[in-house]
């Protein structure tokens, strides 16, 4: 959100960047706090562990800035959390903040998921847009089962499983995010579908924000995926479920059906070029991101 507001009586040219440290999670949190979002001082804390960053300050170090990303093996990387005070919006803290972030990523792909006030100033630096992510939220009612295919079950996930997951989550975004698969099989609850001939999807559910969150779900085809979702919405039944699709109404409407309703959307975008972007008819799909900022 951008806001006009008058000038801080601190010049901008007093506003400097530098790496962004632990020390700094608490003024980030806040500064995200301030504008409403979800996030946890923890999920601040977790993100930091797996990524980079920058912040702006002022002269007596007040965090006025902040910008995280994360490289997912050697050529591709997101982009998040990118945030600028409503008291210094307008000084082009956030052009400066995305411009050092790449600077950082010399020759990566980049991902971003962006509001649609950020969508023209992205496309100005090269981004363009792949589709929408839409966000459902809210406390989960009695969900029915679904059931799997014939020959199919679903199992709780287990350490043996972690090298074919990261290399379905590898062949279906291309990037090479094992550090974070790990990450959430220690920390949160994970699943698996298969058969005899093999995992065919998997997901998990972890907390964040003020509740749940349901993702990634990765799977080969929604036969798979759907049974996924309906189970995490089963086991939060009267609690607070998060989990950001796709665009796809199918999906949607079983999600408001649950009690997961839609309740805003954001812009996927990429610098990568658009007939480098189409997936085969064997590759898995994502049908929940791990989250806005992950990807």
């Amino acid at each position: 959100m951008i806001q006009n507001t008058s000038l801080s009586p601190v010049s901008q040219a007093q506003i400097s960047f530098r790496p962004m440290q632990s020390d700094d999670l608490a003024q980030a949190w806040q500064l995200s706090k301030d504008l409403a979002w979800p996030h946890r001082l923890e999920d601040w804390e977790q993100m930091f562990s797996l990524g980079h960053g920058m912040v702006a300050i002022t002269p007596d170090d007040a965090v006025i800035g902040t910008i995280l990303w994360w490289a997912w093996g050697s050529q591709a990387a997101c982009l998040g959390m990118i945030i600028v005070s409503p008291a210094w919006q307008g000084h082009g803290i956030g052009k400066q903040l995305m411009a050092l972030a790449r600077q950082a990523l010399p020759g990566y792909r980049l991902h971003l998921n962006a509001t649609s006030v950020g969508v023209p100033l992205y496309e100005k630096t090269g981004f363009h847009s792949t589709g929408v992510i839409a966000q459902h939220q809210g406390n989960v009612s009695t969900v029915p089962l679904i059931p799997l295919p014939e020959g199919c079950r679903m199992r709780p996930m287990g350490s043996a499983d972690l090298s074919t997951i990261c290399a379905m989550d590898h062949a279906t975004l291309r990037m090479d995010r094992s550090a974070l698969i790990e990450l959430l099989m220690n920390d949160g609850r994970g699943i698996v579908v298969d058969s005899e001939k093999g995992i065919l999807g998997f997901s998990f559910c972890r907390k964040f924000g003020w509740g749940q969150v349901a993702g990634p779900v990765i799977a080969q085809d929604p036969v798979f995926a759907l049974p996924m979702l309906a189970y995490w919405a089963g086991t939060c039944a009267g609690q607070f479920l998060r989990t950001d699709i796709p665009q796809d109404e199918t999906v949607a409407t079983l999600l408001d059906q649950w009690g997961l309703l839609r309740v805003g959307s954001v812009v996927s975008m990429t610098t990568e070029p658009t007939e480098s972007t189409a997936s085969t008819q064997d590759t898995p799909s994502c049908f929940a991101l791990c989250s806005q900022a992950f990807g």
